[in-house]
Order: C-alpha cells, then sequence, then structure tokens
C-alpha cells in the first residue's frame, strides 16, 4: 500500500527503506500525494473505479469517496502498524518529528 506514495527510487531505497513514513512525513506529503492520485487515477473512470475498490479493500473506510478520505485512512493504517507491531518509521530531512 505504501507504494501508492511516490517516492524518488533513491530515498524509497536508500533512506525509507522498510520503514513506515512517520506521521510528519504523511502530513507534509498530503497534499502531494492526494494530487498526484487525482492526475494518475482518479481523472480516468476505469482507474478511478479500480482505486477506490482496492483502498476499500485494503483500509478501514466504509464507502471511499475522496482522495482525501483514502488518504486519511492509509495514515490512520500507519498510525495502527506503528502502535500494534511497532514498525520503524522515517522522517525525511527537514520535516517535523512529531508522531
Amino acid at each position: 500500500m505504501w507504494n501508492l506514495m511516490p517516492a524518488h527510487a533513491r530515498v524509497n531505497q536508500h533512506e525509507k527503506r522498510d520503514r513506515l513514513p512517520s506521521a510528519a512525513a504523511m502530513a507534509n506529503a498530503r497534499e502531494r500525494n492526494v494530487g498526484w492520485w487525482e492526475a494518475a487515477y482518479l481523472d480516468d473512470e476505469a482507474l478511478k473505479l479500480r482505486f477506490f475498490r482496492e483502498a476499500a479493500s485494503a483500509l478501514p473506510l466504509s464507502s471511499p469517496q475522496s482522495s482525501t478520505a483514502v488518504y486519511d485512512a492509509l495514515d490512520w493504517r500507519r498510525l495502527r502498524l506503528w502502535q500494534d507491531q511497532q514498525v520503524p518509521q522515517w522522517t525525511p530531512p527537514g520535516a517535523s518529528t512529531w508522531s
């Protein structure tokens, strides 16, 4: 699911690796990622249906109707993974470190 968040290959492979994006990373990337989803998936009706169907199957969404609802659910899932499984987090350089 985290690959729905575009990242430069160098960052993904050498910095973030197997860690969850931190709350700060999620907050800093929100507008960029929602905009990317809208351009990549939601402007095409066939991809839009698939995007929301897959989001609903993977995230705690009763009926996904907006990309912001999907992002909120993605952030909630990130928080649960961090709390329940204590998956390490990654914060990009320059982002605040609140969680």
